[in-house]
């Protein structure tokens, strides 16, 4: 008669271990013996009361946690300093890059296209301007005559 409790009671502990606390998840041909077990057995109602201890816990801990908004921003504010990001990120933080790297490249282009539409400068005729130095030689008076010359 032992033999058979215990052997009853190790397939009571699975079935508890394995369908949980609640009676209506229990396999239809061990329900019987569960309940018969339930009635006569301190031992097995220690184990389903483990067993309904252990549910609960699992559905507390299945319920979404409520955190606050400034502790996601701690969170984020400490990531952020514990990893820059990228080395791109930490050459130029403003921002993306391609917006100043537009601009840039739309002020060169401008530069171009004026640089070749604009009238020569140094067409002027004013050939002594072009071919000869104004200050050539090395005293204040080669300045001065110079200047005189022009």
């Amino acid at each position: 008669m032992k033999e058979d409790l215990s052997e009853e009671l190790e397939r009571f502990k699975a079935v508890v271990e394995t369908y949980g606390a609640e009676v209506k998840a229990w396999p239809l041909e061990d329900l019987p013996m569960m309940e018969r077990l339930l009635a006569s057995s301190d031992v097995a109602r220690s184990l389903l009361r483990q067993e309904q201890k252990f549910d609960q816990l699992l559905q507390d801990l299945s319920l979404p946690a409520h955190h606050s908004s400034d502790l996601l921003g701690r969170v984020l504010v400490s990531a952020e300093e514990v990893n820059p990001g990228p080395l791109l990120k930490s050459l130029w933080p403003f921002g993306s890059i391609w917006q100043p790297a537009a601009g840039m490249a739309m002020a060169a282009c401008l530069g171009i296209l004026l640089g070749f539409t604009s009238p020569n400068i140094l067409s002027d005729g004013d050939e002594y301007a072009l071919n000869s130095t104004f200050f050539s030689g090395s005293t204040m008076s080669d300045l001065e005559n110079d200047y005189e010359n022009l």
